[in-house]
């Protein structure tokens, strides 16, 4: 079942605001939401791009800024 839309503009807002201090309840949310998607849906692979977002922002570095990728 595809996420819904109000679900998905949510947690792009709290990933895009998402700061070392939040950063972990922000990863909490999109691993359980992600979770109850199947592989194969396109929200399911979005999700996994904002996690490896959140993993750059974890690290102290701001994500799509040159040289701060992991």
């Amino acid at each position: 079942m595809p996420l819904e839309r109000s679900v998905k503009s949510e947690l792009r807002d709290k990933v895009s605001l998402a700061n070392k201090a939040n950063v972990d309840e922000v990863i909490g949310l999109v691993e359980a939401a992600r979770a109850g998607l199947p592989q194969d849906d396109p929200d399911y692979v979005r999700m996994g791009g904002w996690l490896e977002d959140l993993a750059v922002v974890k690290g102290g570095s701001v994500p799509g800024r040159f040289g701060d990728t992991v």
